[in-house]
């Protein structure tokens, strides 16, 4: 961990991540809400309300890891420590502060287990890009001259202002759309010798319809968010939701093509019979097998289609409750000193609040650490009793080969008393020490 301590995003990413669990936890309740209240207006609506939400999402995500981050202190070029005052914010009382202390020191392991997840997922988007553009595009074939024509009758009827190239392929076993400026659609050899011309002119129909759309971008888009996010129940949620809601958009394009959404109907089925195996196609790229199938020609074969979840509020009420509490944990404390519940429980307040009465000269910079060239800002929690000496100090993060040097120079420090009504109250506050070398 002595590596990983000292990287600078260390941090920010690990508080960001926690704070995307109340955050993400909100907006999926607000989302649930909203789209119970969309079942039946379009799919298209229910769809941006979930893609919205999910872009939402990430943006909290960026912007507490900026904001985070713009809050460090200042490099320093001496060869010393420096001691800065450390905001706390806002907080609810003295178990919140402690449940914060007791989450710091497992940051550096939160961020390495992110990283982790993170990567395996790159990796996996990245064997899913591998096979779409090799074996499935290079063993592609050309199709009859007369599905050539309808292919592109079909192309300027879905208004689709680009040129889009149709292949067969032995490698896929739905209709699939590759690429967003140069898309091209495959068909598996087996659907236009098993399916009758109109039931797979509607299946086209309904790739055109994610051609226009620019779905393939939409997806690579979506597919980075659940990398970065992949941790979070709620971006599983908004993502089986949007690519859901995204094939319930092509579907109604694909009926207003053909005119009939029995037949269409019947070719999602005819479809799903000529295979022999599991979906073979990566969630990155949109196909005409995507989505759950009953659940979709259930929803073509109603007069009105809509789509109604069952008690969203009731089944993000786990979830948020747990938002509720890590998110309040990772809040700082108040900025106006608050009672305990004890006489002896020590008030949480802000630095500023706090008269020095006096301040040491900053200790040798650990010689072991000077040698490895570690840096990094130790926080450290102190404890002061009703005569302004120090009781307790703890590092809560940073280095941990910087905590003993930390935490001894802050027992060095003298306090003029904390008041509260004109009364020497115990307490707690912290201090952040950047150890910076030359």
């Amino acid at each position: 961990m002595t590596g990983l301590s000292t990287f600078p995003l260390l941090q920010p990413i690990g508080w960001a991540l926690l704070h995307s669990l109340w955050q993400g936890a909100a907006l999926a309740l607000l989302a649930a809400a909203m789209l119970w209240l969309a079942r039946r207006r379009s799919a298209e609506f229910r769809y941006a309300i979930a893609s919205t939400t999910l872009g939402l999402l990430v943006l909290a995500f960026a912007g507490t890891l900026a904001w985070v981050s713009a809050g460090g202190d200042p490099l320093s070029t001496a060869d010393a420590v420096l001691i800065t005052p450390l905001g706390e914010g806002r907080g609810f009382g003295g178990w919140v502060f402690r449940l914060h202390v007791v989450l710091g020191p497992w940051i550096p392991w939160l961020f390495l287990a992110w990283i982790l997840g993170f990567s395996l997922r790159l990796v996996q988007v990245g064997q899913a890009m591998a096979w779409l553009y090799g074996p499935c595009l290079g063993s592609l074939q050309p199709p009859p001259a007369e599905w050539l024509a309808r292919f592109e009758a079909l192309r300027v009827h879905a208004r689709v202002m680009i040129p889009v190239r149709l292949g067969l392929s032995n490698q896929v076993d739905s209709l699939v759309v590759l690429g967003w400026l140069k898309p091209v659609v495959l068909v598996p050899t087996a659907a236009l010798l098993a399916l009758s011309p109109e039931a797979l002119e509607a299946l086209l129909a309904h790739e055109l319809a994610h051609v226009r759309r620019g779905d393939f971008l939409a997806n690579l888009v979506q597919t980075f968010a659940e990398a970065v996010l992949f941790y979070h129940p709620a971006v599983w949620w908004l993502s089986r939701r949007i690519r859901q809601e995204r094939e319930h958009c092509c579907d109604d394009a694909a009926v207003q093509a053909c005119g009939d959404p029995i037949l269409y109907a019947s070719a999602l089925v005819g479809l799903e019979e000529l295979r022999i195996r599991p979906n073979l196609i990566p969630d990155l790229a949109p196909a005409a097998s995507g989505g759950h199938l009953m659940l979709r020609i259930q929803r073509l074969l109603r007069a009105h289609p809509t789509h109604a979840p069952a008690s969203p509020v009731a089944t993000f009420i786990p979830a948020l409750l747990l938002a509720v509490v890590l998110g309040i944990a990772t809040l700082s404390a108040s900025d106006a000193p608050k009672p305990g519940s004890t006489v002896s429980d020590p008030v949480e307040v802000h630095f500023n609040k706090i008269r020095i009465k006096h301040q040491p000269d900053a200790p040798p910079y650990p010689p072991e650490a000077k040698a490895q060239r570690i840096q990094g800002t130790v926080v450290v929690v102190l404890v002061i009793d009703v005569e302004g000496k120090v009781t307790e100090a703890k590092a809560i993060s940073g280095p941990p080969e910087l905590h003993a040097c930390a935490v001894g120079y802050a027992r060095d420090w003298e306090f003029e008393p904390a008041r509260v009504k004109g009364k020497p109250v115990a307490a707690r506050f912290k201090l952040s020490m950047p150890f910076r070398l030359k």
